[in-house]
């Protein structure tokens, strides 16, 4: 696994002296600025369904996106890859939102929308050819019992495709604590080791790791969509007007709405890396 660099937050640093800080650099600042702000080209958010296009996905498919929440990705993955597209999702809510966009879309025909949950997934053994599971995992009390499931439902051979956010030691415990609180996050799920032992626990073998860190936070910046900067105005906006937005918006939206925000912004600054498993 990438190792995630500390040295930005590293307690151990020989303190810089005003001299050094005001002296001559080697580099003038106008350098330094250019050097700092050139592009790495990171990836954005589409690698994912180029991912899945890798696996061979073929028109009489099926597969399963896992925790469809609203179906969008569902959608669209049948959109772009032609294949029949099953939807589990336990939240009712959720289960509205999903029925009404694929309907929207004209996709009844290669899309169906069932309420279920990862640990007994409403399928039956062997029927699904690939599994899309994106940004669901950290949730689940049993991490075992819910990857065990998926690989009863998948062929012989089959892939899944997961998308998780970890932790990483840049996190500090208290700011661990209450953002795992306020997302309904089991924190032994935000660690990549345990993630990594209990997929192979359940007979799956890791083919492809690929962290995807602050890329897509890199690139919203770049092209213009800003998603991290209007997560910290949001932030800064919430914590300063806080007793009025409790009162209009109540507790839950309020603590979960800042605390995505956080999460986003974590993941910019390299608390939370997003990862990319490939499973077989």
């Amino acid at each position: 696994m990438k190792i995630i660099p500390l040295e930005i937050f590293d307690p151990s640093i020989q303190p810089i002296t005003v001299e050094e800080m005001y002296g001559d650099w080697p580099i003038s600042e106008a350098e330094v600025y250019a050097l700092v702000n050139r592009s790495l080209h990171p990836r954005d958010s589409s690698m994912l369904y180029e991912k899945m296009a890798a696996l061979g996905v073929q028109p009489d498919h099926t597969v399963l996106d896992i925790g469809c929440r609203d179906a969008a990705h569902t959608c669209r993955l049948a959109e772009r890859l032609g294949c029949n597209m099953v939807g589990v999702e336990p939240v009712d809510r959720h289960m509205r939102e999903a029925i009404a966009l694929v309907q929207e879309k004209g996709l009844t025909n290669r899309v169906a929308i069932h309420q279920g949950a990862i640990e007994a997934i409403p399928l039956e053994a062997a029927s699904v050819d690939h599994i899309w599971c994106r940004d669901m995992l950290n949730h689940l009390p049993d991490l075992r019992r819910g990857l065990a499931e998926c690989r009863r439902v998948l062929r012989a051979g089959g892939q899944m495709l997961i998308y998780q956010t970890f932790a990483t030691p840049m996190i500090e415990a208290r700011e661990a604590a209450w953002l795992y609180a306020a997302l309904a996050v089991v924190p032994a799920n935000m660690d990549p080791v345990y993630f990594e032992k209990q997929a192979q626990a359940v007979g799956f073998q890791i083919i492809e790791r690929d962290p995807v860190d602050s890329e897509w936070r890199e690139s919203w910046e770049e092209e213009g969509v800003r998603t991290t900067s209007k997560q910290l105005l949001q932030i800064a906006r919430m914590r300063r007007d806080r007793e009025r937005l409790l009162g209009e918006m109540g507790r839950v939206a309020y603590t979960v709405e800042l605390a995505n925000s956080v999460w986003g912004v974590f993941q910019m600054l390299g608390k939370l890396c997003p990862t990319v498993y490939m499973l077989q």
